[in-house]
């Protein structure tokens, strides 16, 4: 079997990039280094997508031993670079096993096209292999994709203890289909002898096979097919195109207050359900869905969809709702421009997954965020807004840009190289500022104002502490029913005089002011088979106390009994009672709430003439 042979990369008579200044285009991403890695893999496998089709993506993190180890080390590193720190890459290459981590995709296109820079590329693919393998920086290649090309990839040399990794790629070239095996590192600098001349190298490294005209090629073939088997990496037929990424060395340890190694895999399974969700949904269109699994030291970790694992099931809501033409228009006025969809969800809290419970888990222990993308939807980050007071509730929104391509290239060209973060200062005076100025201005009122309505209307902070205190006594007292799964709702019966006429058990809403009263607003769901056309829907509140019924009697707070007005669909009547004919839908109603005091609400139908 062949062995990859090293190329170092000399310094050009122009000049080069260093392996260090290749290493520092990352920056300092908002997120751990692991997120950045899969965000950044996993966004390049979504716009490598093949038309029709999701891709499918396998994170596994495992060790090498025995003929595994030992092809990476004969076969693969056979010849340690020159520069400094290449010694503790040797001296592990010495040892009995080697730590590895790999990100594999399939339905993409892989890094097809010609694998030299210099070359114009005659066939139909993009030069995903020279953007990948050895340009920096490329630019966006993907219309409306996840982000700027080449930045990112600096985060998975990083994620390496020794900045080296080994790229195999089933792909095609001028339409046909090639095997692509190669490795890389990014080192220091350094000067070294070659024949009789001391030469400056850039640190940048790669391994393959030795070339006259372009240093070195990737493994190609048979022989790149022979090399993968040999160090136990996914096996792909031609057409199972897609490229795996082996990270040597990672730095995926992490540990506890006392030392302890933390398991891997709820690590993994966080960070890609908390940055993907949107593409795992159950009703994400089938050529953009996105299938993903685990394998730590050969156990599969089950990674559920997102409307199962809460908080999610509330921002699945919210996406779905955008992605039926519903959710509020956030529009520029000067200039005039739709910027985006915004969607809000509330509901109770769900218990959370074990997982989830990590001290340094992303996911909220109550939601109240709002999750920001672009229409590829993928998530850039997340704005924190005001929780409900009442800890049973949470919330949380989705804010979709537009895809007016104007629109869209604002928010892009705000991200940073970690495409973490909306930065207006990012870009120069302009539209593009402004339409990202005022749509992060609109979130963050939202975000503010969700859970507490009056801090958008100008009221005081003390009638705002007041609503809140009221609110979660409501919450407290009245019997809201119990999440029985992320999304559901009990199966709450209210009464009815037939089987497929109904309304269902009211639900407290929340509290909103009204010329000075507080008002309890609660929502139903009326179905109706129009078999009966004279029933009346009829709203009777009544005060709790202790989570039961008591009479105004008992004690003095002012509770009338009185119902301001029913709503049915986009009917609204004052009073206590309303005639439904054949209406269905949504049922409001709108009750005073006296100090200190919660109240409940029975609804029910009747005859008219009963």
């Amino acid at each position: 079997m062949k062995s990859m042979e090293l190329y170092s990369e000399p310094f050009a008579t122009t000049g080069n990039i260093t392996g260090e200044g290749f290493r520092r285009l990352l920056g300092r991403p908002a997120l751990g280094l692991l997120q950045t890695v899969i965000r950044e893999a996993l966004q390049n496998s979504m716009d490598a997508t093949l038309p029709d089709q999701g891709p499918k993506v396998m994170l596994r993190s495992r060790v090498l031993r025995g003929e595994e180890f030992g092809a990476l080390r004969e076969h693969v590193f056979a010849e340690i670079p020159k520069d400094a720190d290449a010694a503790l890459l040797q001296e592990e290459l010495m040892g009995e096993s080697l730590e590895v981590f790999e990100i594999a995709d399939f339905g993409t296109s892989g890094l097809s096209g010609p694998t030299r820079a210099d070359l114009v590329a005659d066939g139909p693919e993009d030069p995903d292999f020279v953007n990948f393998m050895r340009n920096v920086g490329a630019a966006r290649d993907t219309h409306q994709g996840g982000g700027t090309y080449g930045y990112g990839k600096t985060s998975l040399y990083a994620l390496s203890r020794h900045s080296t990794i080994l790229v195999d790629s089933q792909t095609t070239c001028d339409g046909l289909p090639v095997r692509r095996l190669m490795a890389c590192r990014l080192g220091g600098t350094f000067v070294a002898i070659e024949g009789d001349v001391r030469k400056r190298f850039t640190g940048r490294h790669w391994w393959g096979s030795l070339d006259g005209t372009s240093g070195v090629e990737p493994f190609s073939g048979d022989e790149a097919i022979r090399l993968a088997g040999l160090l136990g990496l996914p096996e792909r037929s031609a057409e199972a195109t897609g490229t795996t990424i082996m990270i040597v060395s990672p730095r995926l340890d992490e540990d506890d207050d006392e030392g302890e190694r933390l398991p891997v895999g709820p690590h993994l399974l966080e960070t890609v359900l908390w940055n993907f969700w949107p593409r795992m949904c159950r009703d994400a269109p089938c050529h953009r869905k996105l299938s993903v699994s685990i394998d730590v030291d050969g156990q599969n970790i089950h990674v559920p969809d997102p409307e199962d694992y809460p908080p999610l099931d509330h921002f699945a809501r919210a996406l779905s709702e955008i992605r039926s033409g519903g959710g509020q228009i956030v529009r520029s006025q000067r200039p005039a421009m739709d910027l985006g969809r915004i969607a809000m969800v509330k509901g109770l809290r769900s218990d959370r997954n074990p997982a989830a419970l990590r001290a340094d888990s992303p996911f909220p222990k109550q939601a109240s965020h709002i999750a920001l993308m672009r229409p590829v939807e993928l998530v850039v980050k997340y704005v924190e807004g005001e929780a409900f007071s009442d800890a049973r509730f949470e919330w949380g929104g989705v804010f979709v840009c537009s895809d007016d391509d104007e629109v869209e290239a604002a928010f892009a060209d705000a991200e940073p190289p970690a495409h973490d973060d909306w930065i207006p200062d990012n870009l120069p005076k302009g539209r593009a500022k402004t339409f990202v100025n005022v749509g992060l201005k609109r979130i963050n009122e939202a975000a503010r104002t969700f859970a507490n309505p009056l801090s958008a209307s100008g009221q005081s902070e003390e009638k705002g502490r007041s609503l809140a205190a009221t609110a979660t006594l409501m919450g407290r007292l009245l019997e809201g029913g119990s999440a029985k799964g992320p999304g559901r709702r009990s199966g709450g019966g209210g009464s009815g005089t037939t089987k497929r006429t109904r309304v269902s058990s009211p639900r407290f809403s929340h509290l909103e002011i009204d010329a000075g009263r507080k008002i309890a607003v609660f929502e139903a769901d009326l179905s109706n088979d129009g078999r009966s056309t004279d029933l009346v829907l009829k709203a009777v509140p009544h005060l709790v106390m202790d989570g039961g019924i008591a009479s105004p009697d008992d004690v003095d707070v002012g509770f009338t009994g009185q119902v301001l007005d029913l709503t049915v669909a986009d009917a609204t009547e004052p009073g206590e009672s309303m005639a439904i004919g054949i209406m269905a839908g949504k049922v409001i109603c709108r009750v005073p709430v006296p100090d200190e005091a919660a109240i409940g609400l029975r609804l029910s139908l009747e005859e008219a003439n009963a």
